[in-house]
């Protein structure tokens, strides 16, 4: 397909867009609406690449690490998401190539909501994600060695184009921000940006949960009045949700059962605990389907409804030889307090599990687990920590090991049962910001919205390999 692209460059010491055709003076930069419509001001300058004065798209900058490395950037006006022309950034076959523009929008208020939104369409990039980048830089006034930085994940798909966005909280002090769009690992690639935004948007309302989790000795798995001891005392004390042991026995007589299904007595015997409390319930219980056996997680909505079921999917010897099946799936579910998954004691020793919750947007992940021998036991807590630290998502235990522990996405331990039976809480607030100095950017960032971004999944085939 042949563009009208206009004023192709290149990164050097002193950059210059050459031979920009003038838009005409008040050119639209964004679809007329109708009717009135009612919206904040958009605080990018110039957002859809329209003015330009002296060959340059006003307000905005191009940059790359090296002039050997960097992409070409043109107004391109034959490509347009509205208006006349957009941001070409192509790679040209260039290896390692690297580069991105920025514009500086001002009149930022620290504790608001701004939504940062960018539309590009892109060819020859085989990831989006990877190729394709949106960044919100908060500013502080004078020198700002700690800038807060924030990368969009939130990309929706609007025809040939993509859309970027993403509502995000102005921290303390920022009094202007930097909008930065760019191209990386793509030689072949081209991206085209248009209609970038960012307006006051209305903050997101906080998502508390209170989450609970329990312990008991091995030895009472199978006592449903212990069981249901804990789970009042996790409704009485106001949890959302709360996590039971592996294996559990919550329905008096169940025991007798030769072949207990799901639903079943233990889901009948959660669900009226659930609806009782308004409070979600996830535990692993015993289930068969046919000739089968599995180990299942079941989640319980807070109105008593089974909302689903996950089947343990790494199976120790021991329980392959039992006659145990495995489970062939990993969802995920939405639910009242926001999207979660669960997996059952052995799983967790496999990070490709956690990692395929959490690359399927899940927030918590819980964790009934028997509990891990290794290093003299102390590989239980080591390893639930860093699967929250690696995943940036709260993961939730509930172990016969005595200690059954909620742990936020820093990896750190916000309640632990410590060795004592009983039931232990923590009040979490899924969308706070949680900014921290990374290696991977000048300042503060948030690792949720980096790691999407930057992991390599091109390299990890030798993973789903047998062995």
């Amino acid at each position: 397909m042949r563009r009208g692209v206009v004023g192709l460059i290149v990164v050097a010491g002193a950059l210059a867009w050459m031979g920009l055709s003038v838009a005409p003076a008040g050119a639209a930069t964004a679809p007329q609406e109708s009717k009135e419509v009612v919206v904040s001001q958009n605080l990018v300058p110039n957002p859809g690449f329209e003015e330009v004065t002296e060959g340059r798209p006003v307000g905005w900058k191009t940059g790359a690490p090296r002039l050997e490395i960097a992409p070409s950037f043109a107004r391109d006006t034959s490509v347009a998401h509205s208006g006349s022309c957009s941001l070409l950034i192509a790679g040209n076959g260039s290896a390692g190539v690297v580069g991105w523009v920025s514009a500086q929008c001002p009149g930022v208020t620290a504790g608001k909501s701004y939504e940062l939104a960018a539309y590009v369409r892109a060819e020859g990039v085989e990831s989006l994600h990877a190729s394709a980048w949106a960044k919100l830089t908060w500013q502080r006034p004078g020198t700002d060695e700690f800038p807060r930085v924030a990368y969009l994940n939130s990309v929706t798909r609007e025809g040939e184009w993509w859309r970027f966005a993403g509502t995000l909280r102005a921290p303390e002090e920022a009094v202007s921000a930097e909008v930065t769009l760019g191209l990386r690992h793509a030689p072949q690639g081209s991206l085209w940006w248009d209609d970038i935004s960012l307006r006051e948007a209305p903050s997101p309302a906080p998502r508390h949960v209170r989450l609970a989790t329990t312990y008991l000795p091995s030895d009472q798995h199978l006592d449903p009045q212990a069981w249901r001891s804990l789970i009042e005392k996790a409704g009485e004390g106001k949890a959302d949700v709360v996590c039971l042991g592996e294996m559990v026995n919550v329905a008096p007589g169940a025991e007798l059962e030769a072949h207990p299904t799901i639903p079943g007595p233990a889901t009948e015997a959660l669900g009226e605990l659930a609806r009782r409390y308004q409070m979600m319930i996830i535990a692993s219980v015993p289930e068969w389907q046919g000739d089968l056996w599995y180990n299942t997680a079941v989640i319980i909505g807070k109105d008593g409804r089974l909302i689903g079921r996950y089947r343990k999917t790494h199976l120790p010897q021991t329980e392959v030889e039992a006659g145990s099946a495995a489970g062939a799936t990993l969802p995920v579910f939405d639910t009242e307090i926001g999207r979660i998954g669960a997996q059952i004691c052995y799983d967790q020793f496999f990070p490709e599990v956690t990692r395929t919750f959490a690359l399927k947007g899940a927030e918590i992940v819980f964790t009934p687990i028997w509990g891990d021998g290794r290093s003299e036991g102390k590989a239980l807590d080591a390893v639930a920590r860093a699967r929250a630290l690696d995943n940036s998502l709260f993961y939730v235990t509930s172990t016969y090991g005595g200690r059954s522990l909620i742990i936020d996405p820093s990896g750190t331990i916000l309640a632990d049962t410590a060795g004592t039976p009983g039931v232990v809480f923590a009040d979490v607030d899924l969308d706070a910001p949680r900014y921290e100095p990374w290696l991977s950017v000048t300042g503060q960032a948030e690792f949720r919205t980096l790691w999407p971004k930057e992991r390599r999944p091109s390299l990890y085939g030798s993973i789903t390999e047998d062995r």
